[in-house]
């Protein structure tokens, strides 16, 4: 907790505020599209606008049981954290061990480390997620750190931290006629480093599709290139049928078959 920032007194405006509800509000709408198709049953997660409170007041708003997994951004050495209410953990446990049901009833206690870890491929769902709507902004390196289950663990572990200034997002999740609350807040200091970013978006002027490169690889024979003219056609001894390997600055990897649509080079994912 050494990086840890008190709270600088400077205000998070609107329009600030505004650019990170519409950054989070494509989140979700994301997230929930993903569950829906992974859980073959309607799930909805719907923002409530964001709030400026301490870390303190943040962890005291949370009934028990508690279960609060700490994020940690690599790209600056901050903590963000996400709030699983017992009554939404215990629905995506049961979506997870393929129920389709809508009458969850609350987990009376934690979620044990068992469970702890079934829900974690679900929280880095949530990580990539943001993490891709965020790239507008600003790249962000998400990772799980810890979960921490009552608030005497939060007030000893997390002593440095209670006074942080955070900014607070409280998600609706609705599956059927189920509804719980699950949240999410990162530290104030954060925002207004990218505040005039955040502003840009809430005002629509902040261009929101990733700007990626790709490379397509493909292997040549003896090729003596000092040789090559205008016209000349180099032959790479690859099977038109055999997919090449795209690959994307973001990390994805794709096989694709190179060709041409209206006029102009293409290529095609087939894998």
């Amino acid at each position: 907790m050494q990086d840890a920032r008190k709270p600088t007194g400077q205000p998070i405006g609107y329009e600030v505020l505004g650019g990170l509800n519409r950054l989070f509000a494509d989140a979700l709408e994301l997230i929930s599209s993903t569950w829906t198709t992974q859980f073959d049953v309607q799930v909805d997660l719907g923002l409530e606008l964001a709030s400026v409170r301490s870390f303190r007041q943040f962890a005291y708003a949370q009934q028990p049981p508690f279960n609060l997994l700490q994020l940690r951004n690599r790209a600056d050495h901050t903590s963000w954290w996400l709030v699983i209410q017992s009554s939404a953990a215990s629905a995506l446990l049961d979506l997870l061990l393929g129920s389709k049901h809508a009458e969850w009833e609350s987990l009376p206690r934690p979620l044990n480390a068992i469970e702890s870890e079934l829900l974690t491929p679900l929280c880095e769902e949530i990580i990539h997620v943001i993490e891709d709507v965020w790239r507008p902004v600003t790249e962000l390196d998400l990772s799980v750190f810890q979960w921490f289950q009552d608030l005497p663990e939060i007030e000893t572990d997390l002593e440095e931290l209670l006074d942080v200034e955070m900014v607070c997002l409280k998600w609706r999740l609705t599956i059927g006629s189920h509804q719980s609350q699950m949240g999410l807040c990162l530290p104030a200091g954060f925002v207004l480093a990218w505040a005039k970013k955040l502003i840009q978006h809430h005002y629509g002027e902040l261009p929101l599709e990733p700007q990626y490169e790709a490379v397509v690889e493909f292997s040549t024979g003896n090729v003596d290139l000092s040789q090559l003219e205008v016209g000349g056609v180099i032959e790479t001894g690859h099977s038109p049928e055999k997919p090449l390997k795209l690959t994307i600055t973001n990390g994805d990897q794709h096989q694709v078959r190179l060709g041409a649509k209206d006029g102009m080079k293409a290529f095609q994912i087939v894998e």
